[in-house]
């Protein structure tokens, strides 16, 4: 009986063992693969930042060409109407670029400068998704 209960809590305890050492190592495995994650993220972040320079060069020329036109209009040298007009349109269309550009030029910045809101919303929407595979291979599908 003593020997069956020794084997049995060594049994136990050789359980006990390999389940921690698999634990750990699942645990590293998604440690790297964070850290993986991250880097890759850092680097798509880092091809923006030329974007976001091209993008402020835009947006400079679309205010000079406005601030031509302003003059152009005020100047008088619109020879009639249809052509006063058509600087007008020119103008408006001009001030909803602009606006739309520094949008743009915004959400881009926001990447830039704060690349942790992407890295955590990746890292939910994975976590979202193999969860839901791992419910799916469960047969715990959740009606709909």
């Amino acid at each position: 009986m003593a020997k069956t209960l020794k084997d049995l809590l060594l049994a136990v305890l050789n359980a006990t063992l390999i389940l921690i050492a698999l634990c750990l190592f699942l645990g590293w495995k998604l440690a790297s693969t964070v850290d993986d994650i991250t880097v890759k993220f850092a680097e798509k972040v880092q091809i923006v930042a030329p974007l976001k320079e091209d993008v402020q060069g835009i947006r400079g020329e679309l205010t000079a060409l406005r601030s031509d036109l302003s003059s152009l209009q005020l100047s008088g040298t619109a020879a009639d109407s249809a052509t006063a007009r058509k600087l007008s349109e020119a103008l408006e269309k001009l001030n909803d670029l602009e606006n739309n550009l520094q949008a743009s030029q915004a959400r881009i910045a926001e990447l830039t400068e704060a690349p942790d809101q992407l890295i955590n919303t990746a890292i939910e929407n994975s976590a979202d998704i193999v969860a839901d595979r791992i419910i799916a291979i469960r047969g715990c599908e959740p009606a709909s």
